[in-house]
């Protein structure tokens, strides 16, 4: 009998014990865009690079309208440059969502700055989008500008999204 009552405690015991409460989960995204559009500074207005847009981006399930989003870019032509841009992106629905950050340069010589967009997202399955909308920055930094000079870039961008 001894020996019921201490298994019948030790199992009382545990059904106690506090569980682990379920954490909040990330919510990861990748996309990749491409654009092109005009760019102006002390010269005028000329046709900008076409980039190449790589992303990452990382969602809260406590707050799914907010995210953070770090890309990768490359411009493909008519020189190649490399750089990144990392970007709070705030969602209008499931459809919009407004961006906000900095992006830089760094190959073959550096120009940062702030940078905005707009994103128009059309579902094409549960997990996958197409996105359009314009992104806009502003050079003000940076070895590549010309003296006194502040370059911007008024792009619009096309890709997919997928959701994971």
């Amino acid at each position: 009998m001894k020996r019921f009552v201490s298994s019948l405690v030790l199992a009382a015991a545990i059904c106690a014990l506090p569980r682990p409460s379920a954490a909040q989960q990330y919510l990861p995204a990748a996309s990749a865009y491409v654009g092109s559009g005009l760019e102006g500074g002390g010269r005028g207005f000329q046709r900008a690079r076409t980039r190449l847009r790589l992303g990452f981006e990382l969602r809260m399930d406590e707050a799914p309208e907010d995210a953070l989003v770090v890309a990768g870019l490359v411009d493909l032509e008519p020189r190649a440059a490399f750089g990144a841009d990392l970007r709070y992106v705030r969602s209008l629905g499931p459809n919009f969502a407004l961006s906000a950050g900095a992006v830089g340069y760094f190959v073959p010589a550096t120009l940062f700055g702030p940078c905005a967009g707009l994103e128009v997202r059309i579902p094409m399955s549960k997990r996958a989008s197409f996105v359009a909308g314009p992104d806009v920055a502003v050079f003000a930094l940076g070895t590549d500008l010309p003296d006194g000079i502040v370059i911007w870039q008024a792009l619009m961008q096309g890709g997919l999204r997928v959701d994971f």
